[in-house]
């Protein structure tokens, strides 16, 4: 995704829903937007008839937007059962967090210091309306606008390579985050650390900005852990 899609996107956030025809895309997007919101949890069904009501569309559109959402790790697809909402071991969720850190923390390494100063603007702007969105409880606002954030983020690294691969690896913890994302607190911390991540990039303090990244992650991961040990999921 290029800088101005990236923007693009961003924008969107704040954008009400087209009322064009339902694509395989926007299907996908609208399942993982109410996966990370809590509006479907781990284990839950899919179901097709459901899910062509839903959108209006034919079957073999919504079978091809739940073997998309297979691909990129938010559902599972069990023979003569049909598609559930994935659930993630407590291995695979350490595993994946894994990932996210080695990645996340090759991005700070690779990112320009000092950042352009076109970077600090975009990311205080998303930032001031990321904030906005948290005081408003908007959680379908917060969801875009923190993709928006990290983003636009790991993008100025100039390497398309591994900013594909955060972002993949990124998608496929939604239905991890979905726990802190509901909560006032994690929204509370999630906005302070992005501010701190602004502060550091202007400071030139990439070993502080790595901490902050490393930081990031954790919540999400701990809460979802937390809850499997006590079999909520």
């Amino acid at each position: 995704m290029s800088r101005t899609a990236a923007t693009r996107e961003s924008r969107n956030a704040d954008s009400p829903d087209s009322a064009a025809v339902v694509s395989v895309d926007d299907i996908v997007a609208a399942v993982e937007e109410d996966i990370v919101l809590g509006r479907l949890h781990p284990k839950e069904r899919l179901v097709e008839e459901a899910m062509m009501e839903r959108f209006d569309c034919k079957r073999h559109v919504v079978r091809q937007a739940l073997f998309q959402l297979e691909s990129i790790g938010l559902v599972e697809r069990i023979k003569n059962r049909g598609a559930f909402v994935k659930s993630y071991p407590p291995e695979e969720v350490e595993h994946l967090y894994a990932m996210r850190e080695i990645l996340e923390l090759a991005a700070v390494d690779a990112l320009p210091l000092p950042a352009p100063a076109e970077l600090l603007t975009e990311l205080k702007d998303i930032h001031r309306r990321y904030s906005e969105a948290v005081d408003a409880h908007d959680l379908r606002r917060v969801f875009r606008l923190n993709i928006a954030f990290h983003r636009t983020l790991f993008q100025a690294t100039g390497n398309p390579f591994l900013y594909e691969t955060i972002n993949e690896f990124a998608q496929k913890a939604h239905g991890i985050r979905f726990i802190a994302i509901a909560d006032r607190d994690s929204l509370n911390q999630a906005r302070r650390e992005h501010q701190a991540m602004i502060d550091a990039i202007r400071d030139e303090d990439r070993e502080r900005l790595a901490e902050l990244c490393r930081k990031h992650l954790a919540p999400s991961k701990n809460r979802y852990l937390e809850l499997y040990r006590h079999a909520f999921l």
